[in-house]
């Protein structure tokens, strides 16, 4: 391919962004282009971002995470008790870091020491933390920020779409400059493109793996904390969608998900509001259930496709 060829391909995920939005901007009669439409779009979009963002340094090594959600949930539910057990939202936070971590740390050990498919790993490593929701919380199906023992600040739209810009630009271009300009960029480039030649050159492979899971699990920390102030509820059915929407939105995003060279940050934040476009998009269109979640299906089964037609190497990892 010439490099002119490469120059449109980088450009093709943001030309399928503006077709998408262009369309359901005349299906909707415009309705998607409200106030109100767009801020559940970027609401809807901030969830997933910052889980996709962080993905791209697992999916970038050439290992598959498809337990991102169940982090998510996990990390927002305990949050959530800990803001109602002290009314400190900062400590929630802090929690939600550090359980996000832990999690992340575990299965970065998995990756790192145990030969056996990431992605069998991960489903199981997703049921198990389902079902620890579910014992976490017995017989309640939400928790409410509003039952704290002292007043959790809410915010406007304003101030939440200044916090959503703040955290997602500060998480983007922390990863940013990582898998870009550092050492550890690099190596997750060449680890996923070529395990052999990773351990050839003397690349330290587990340090690369773990790294790459707790760099990726400071995203689902952030998103749930972003989930509990904006939406001040957490329960059973918290990000339940989010693992599969993140291995789409890499895909929208122009990202192999067998990783390697082609990799790239900005893969996660194009896809995600694509998706969120196309989510809002069918359900204004007034489109019963059973359509609305056939035409996602068809929409990524044929994105799917396309996409690994457009790779050499395999969509999936080895």
């Amino acid at each position: 391919m010439t490099k002119y060829g490469h120059y449109i391909k980088a450009y093709v995920p943001l030309i399928g962004l503006g077709i998408v939005a262009i369309f359901f901007a005349i299906a909707t009669q415009g309705a998607i282009l409200s106030t109100v439409s767009i801020q559940s779009i970027l609401n809807s979009t901030m969830t997933t971002a910052l889980v996709a963002i962080g993905a791209v340094f697992i999916f970038g090594s050439g290992n598959f995470d498809i337990s991102l959600g169940s982090n998510v949930a996990v990390s927002a539910v305990i949050g959530g008790y800990v803001a109602i057990g002290t009314g400190n939202i900062w400590l929630a936070l802090l929690t939600c870091l550090v359980v996000a971590l832990v999690i992340g740390l575990i299965k970065g050990i998995f990756a790192a020491f145990i030969d056996v498919p990431m992605f069998i790993v991960t489903l199981v490593i997703g049921f198990v933390l389902s079902a620890f929701i579910l014992v976490l919380m017995g017989d309640d199906v939400s928790i409410y920020m509003n039952e704290a023992v002292s007043e959790i600040p809410s915010f406007d739209f304003a101030a939440m779409a200044t916090i959503n810009a703040l955290v997602l630009g500060a998480y983007f271009i922390l990863c940013l400059v990582l898998f870009n300009y550092t050492k550890l960029g690099r190596e997750i480039k060449i680890l996923g493109g070529n395990p052999i030649t990773a351990r050839q050159s003397g690349i330290d492979i587990k340090r690369v793996k773990i790294t790459a899971f707790l760099i990726s699990a400071i995203g689902c920390a952030l998103a749930a904390f972003i989930l509990l102030i904006r939406i001040r509820s957490v329960g059973t059915t918290t990000a339940t969608s989010t693992g599969m929407d993140v291995v789409v939105a890499l895909v929208l995003g122009g990202m192999p998900l067998s990783g390697g060279p082609l990799s790239r940050v900005s893969a996660g934040i194009i896809g995600a509001i694509t998706i969120s476009v196309l989510n809002a998009g069918l359900t204004m269109m007034n489109l019963d259930l059973s359509v609305i979640q056939t035409s996602r299906g068809l929409i990524f089964l044929v994105v799917v496709f396309l996409a690994s037609m457009s790779y050499r190497t395999k969509l999936l990892t080895r």
